[in-house]
Parts: C-alpha cells; sequence; structure tokens
C-alpha cells in the first residue's frame, strides 16, 4: 500500500520547493535540506520572468522531523532554479556533505554577475564555511541565455569532483574541482562549435566502468576525470538543445542506451543512442519536443518511451499551454506502440513504487493530477491534487522507490511509498545511479516529471 513514510513540518507556506538529502557523518542522523521560497519559480526567460515577492530559503530538517536551522539567502538571489543550483556533496571526504549553491553578496542587486558567488555551508552549524567568485560567463547576453547556472558533481577513481558550469544554448563553461577548491579542469564550448548544447538534465554515471564518472552534458559526454569530451552524439548533424537525456537499460539484455527529446535544431527530434553515440532509432521530424520518459510497463518489463511535443507553430509564452502532441515507442527498437492507459503520458511520472521491476504512475496533470495508478490503469492511491512534486526515486534506502512532494497550504513536505516493497538483488550500476542523482536534485530539472529516476 502507498503511504506517508515520513512528514517533514516546514514551518511556512511556500510556492516552490526544491530538496537534496544530506549526510552529517557517522553516527549522526542523515537529514534534508529543504531549497523553499513563498514565491513560485523564476525563471529567466524573459516570457517567463517576473520579480520575487519573497526570497528563497535553505532549511535543514532531520529525518526525525528536526528543524536544525534555516538560512534566509537575501534579495540579492532570485528564487529560481536557474539563478541559484544548489548541491549536497562531500567534496573533502569527511563523510559529511557541504551544501553548495550559487549565491550574491549584494541584496541591492539581484541581476549582477559580478556579485555572485559559489558559497559552502557546513550543514553542521548552517554556517558558510567558503565563499569563491562565481565565474563571470556568459556576459552580454540576453537573460534566458546568461543566468543558466548548475552545480554537478562525481567521482574520478574515488576522488570527489565538484563541476560549476554556465551556458545551456550558445557558449557553455564548466569548471572541475578538487577537495580544497583547486581547480582540476576547464572547458570552454563556444557557441560556433559542432554538436549538441546543454540539457536541462545532466545525469551522472560511470558509463564505461572505468572508474570515473561522465557527464552527460546534452547529447555530449563529457569526463569527471579530465572534462575530455568522450563522445558527441551527432556532432555534425544537431547544434541545439535537448530538453530529455536519460540513459537506460534493456531489462531483456542488459543493454545500455540514451534517450533524448529535442527541442529544436532540425529532424530528427526524438533520438536513441548505444552507448558509444551511435543512432539506434529515431523519429519524428518537427516539433519542441518539451517531455519524455522511459517506463518498464511492457511485458517482461519491456520499456516504452513517450515523447511529448508542444503544439506545432505555438510560440512564445502561450506554446506551455497549447495541446500536446503525444508519441509512445518501443524504447529499444523505435517501433510505435499504442498507450493503454486512460490519461496523457505527459500527465504521468513513471515510478516503480513496488520494486518488482515493474513501474506505476504518479499523475503530474489533467484528471490523474495527484494520484497513483499501475501500468494497467487501476488506481492505487491518491495523494493529493493540491501537492507539487519535490524529488523522486531512490530517496529512502529501502526496497522500491519513493516520491517526496510538497503541501504548500499545509507547511508540510511528505514522502510517500510503498510499504510492502519488496525487490531482487538490484543491479550495482543502477543502485549507485539513483542514490547519488538524490544529492542533484536541487540543480537543474533534475528532479522534474523523474527523467531521471526513470532511467537505468
Amino acid at each position: 500500500m502507498i503511504r506517508s513514510l515520513y512528514t517533514f513540518e516546514i514551518g511556512e507556506e511556500f510556492a516552490q520547493m526544491r530538496s537534496v538529502p544530506v549526510a552529517l557523518g557517522p553516527g549522526r542522523e542523515e537529514a534534508v535540506l529543504f531549497i523553499h521560497s513563498q514565491h513560485p519559480n523564476i525563471d529567466p526567460w524573459s516570457e517567463a520572468f517576473n520579480y520575487a515577492r519573497d526570497t528563497l530559503k535553505l532549511s535543514l530538517v532531520s529525518m526525525s522531523g528536526k528543524l536544525l536551522w534555516r538560512r534566509d539567502l537575501d534579495w540579492g538571489v532570485v528564487p529560481g532554479i536557474w539563478y541559484t543550483p544548489v548541491i549536497s556533496f562531500d567534496l573533502d571526504g569527511d563523510g559529511v556533505d557541504e551544501i553548495w549553491y550559487v549565491g550574491n553578496t549584494n541584496p541591492k542587486l539581484p541581476l549582477s554577475i559580478d556579485y555572485r558567488v559559489l558559497e559552502r555551508i557546513d550543514p553542521l552549524t548552517g554556517e558558510v564555511t567558503g565563499q569563491w567568485p562565481w565565474p563571470k560567463y556568459p556576459r552580454n547576453e540576453s537573460m534566458s541565455h546568461t543566468y543558466r547556472y548548475s552545480l554537478a558533481a562525481g567521482y574520478a577513481h574515488g576522488q570527489p569532483v565538484l563541476i560549476t558550469a554556465q551556458g545551456t544554448y550558445h557558449d557553455m563553461h564548466l569548471q572541475g574541482y578538487n577537495p580544497g577548491m583547486e581547480k582540476r579542469w576547464e572547458v570552454y564550448i563556444p557557441a560556433a562549435e559542432p554538436g549538441a548544447r546543454a540539457s536541462h538534465v545532466f545525469p551522472i554515471l560511470d558509463m564505461n566502468g572505468d572508474g570515473i564518472d561522465e557527464i552527460f552534458w546534452g547529447e555530449r559526454i563529457l569526463s569527471m576525470d579530465d572534462g575530455h569530451e568522450l563522445f558527441c552524439c551527432d556532432r555534425d548533424n544537431f547544434h541545439a538543445h535537448s530538453d530529455i537525456v536519460a540513459p537506460f537499460i534493456d531489462p531483456a539484455d542488459g543493454r545500455k542506451y540514451i534517450y533524448t527529446c529535442r527541442e529544436g535544431g532540425g529532424a530528427p527530434r526524438v533520438v536513441t543512442y548505444d552507448f558509444a553515440g551511435n543512432i539506434v532509432w529515431s523519429a519524428v521530424e518537427a516539433g519542441h519536443i518539451h517531455k519524455g520518459w522511459v517506463a518498464n510497463i511492457g511485458e517482461n518489463r519491456r520499456r516504452i518511451a513517450m515523447a511529448m511535443s508542444l503544439a506545432l507553430g505555438a510560440s512564445g509564452s502561450e506554446c506551455h499551454k497549447s495541446t500536446p502532441i503525444l508519441y509512445y515507442f518501443d524504447a529499444v527498437t523505435g517501433e510505435p506502440v499504442e498507450f493503454k492507459l486512460p490519461f496523457q503520458g505527459c500527465h504521468l511520472m513513471p515510478i516503480d513504487f513496488t520494486g518488482d521491476g515493474y513501474h506505476e504512475f504518479y499523475g503530474t496533470g489533467g484528471d490523474a493530477l495527484g494520484k497513483c495508478y499501475d501500468r494497467h490503469g487501476n488506481l492505487l492511491a491518491d495523494l493529493g491534487a493540491s501537492a507539487q512534486q519535490v524529488r523522486s526515486g531512490k530517496i529512502l534506502p529501502r526496497p522500491g522507490q519513493q516520491i517526496m512532494l510538497g503541501y504548500g497550504k499545509e507547511k508540510v513536505v511528505r514522502i510517500w511509498g510503498d510499504d510492502a516493497a519488496a525487490e531482487t538483488a538490484p543491479d550495482p550500476l543502477c543502485e549507485r545511479y539513483h542514490t547519488f542523482m538524490q544529492h542533484l536534485m536541487g540543480s537543474g530539472y533534475n528532479h522534474i516529471n523523474s527523467v531521471q529516476s526513470c532511467g537505468m
């Protein structure tokens, strides 16, 4: 049965909520960081930007529900995902996850580049223990191109590496740091360079088993060790931006693939690659493919892929209100398939509550909003239409996956899961991926609609 496993009191209403897990060290209870504001998320796109009516706060709460500390980031920090990415990551290797975020030292200039900083918080005290100038890239660009900041992390032969990044659509800059914030590498990908731009999501995975993580920077795969490019998918033909990049495994034979959904850049708009960057199949000649997922919902855990295009010809702020076009494929072969649930796939997100290797669905919109269904469309639970999705996947060290939902008017966040979940021995690669990606759910759109937790 799907039920509430944990409830966290936030202490104030909220209109936006992100979250990452935080380890407080050996012998200490683990905690959860909540990133929240009473103002909805502000996007840097001019057609979506609005002025903040509240500040962004960081609240650390123990798993037993005790508020450990709260920090108000003040008016210099725009309460938006792309202005202020947040991750938890143990860079110094002491067993405690430091909290990393992009801040601003001048509360009177929220759009300043010169006052932007990378800050580190000690979760045991809530105090800032380090501050470094944020790289001043890009400059003299539109708001949407300027304020696209990301934080990521991973490992190279066991050594932790922190990544800071600037830019999504044109010029892209990435920097890797060792413990002690010594710069390990730096990469600049000019707007004119061939190959894909970044994505709104960036999986971290040791895809070739050599002990070095890779970051999926759009359809471009970079080494965590030195920033070099392993390969760039479809380099000569695709010079745009993918909304979705999701690595996954075929349960039938263990082969690994990369599923991508492209916002623009010519045909095709839906492409699946193998782990060497070769195109396996492609589909859809036009459209802004804005949402997508892969889910084990066919017989024998057959993977099905969903892609949602915004209406052809829709533009400006109205494009997200347009009637979508839905596509469904066999995720391995690209063969079109029938989707039998009585809801649109763009209003559902896959999540394996039971741990049996088949995905259930949580409703994110339409008639399915707030409800959970099995893969046959049977109602499993109603979690409330007022909930907003915070993160999903391997949130807890227990069988199955879970979903974290925020209830802003109630001032609470709940973790929902199946109390009877049971699973066979998980694949170590998948287990590590799903657990580690939780630490990056406060950066980019890694947390949205299970685009990360449905992978692998």
